[in-house]
């Protein structure tokens, strides 16, 4: 796995906690529905990340410039 999948990885983690921050984590429930959600977000960031390569791109390829389309 590349270091840019790693640092993925680690964002969704930490905004999903972050957004669970509140949950009662003494419940099975609640850390098997974060747990899941955790996967599922970085599953679909390795597929999108999968089909970009596909096309010979990458994420950056889509980012606008600094100083916007109109250059």
């Amino acid at each position: 796995m590349k270091k840019r999948h790693f640092v993925s990885l680690i964002s969704t983690i930490k905004d999903s906690l972050y957004a669970h921050r509140m949950a009662d984590w003494n419940d099975k429930n609640v850390v098997e529905t974060v747990a899941e959600t955790i996967t599922k977000k970085f599953a679909r960031y390795i597929k999108d990340q999968e089909d970009l390569e596909r096309i010979g791109k990458t994420e950056e390829d889509f980012i606008a410039p600094p100083n916007g389309l109109n250059q």
